[in-house]
């Protein structure tokens, strides 16, 4: 697996958004990454983003 940094485009649900900052880690969920949507920002797991190749 790749690593994932910030900047790197991603697919996360079935939209495009772009790695926001530096994953986080929380106790109870394990990493979490900030991904930026748009005008939105959702945090997602590792599991849930997939890298979308930079064209």
């Amino acid at each position: 697996m790749e690593k994932i940094r910030n900047g790197d485009p991603v697919i996360y649900r079935n939209q495009q958004g772009i790695v926001y900052g530096r994953p986080r880690e929380i106790k109870s969920r394990g990493l979490i990454y900030t991904i930026r949507i748009g005008d939105e920002y959702v945090k997602a797991l590792p599991s849930e983003i997939t890298l979308a190749g930079k064209h």
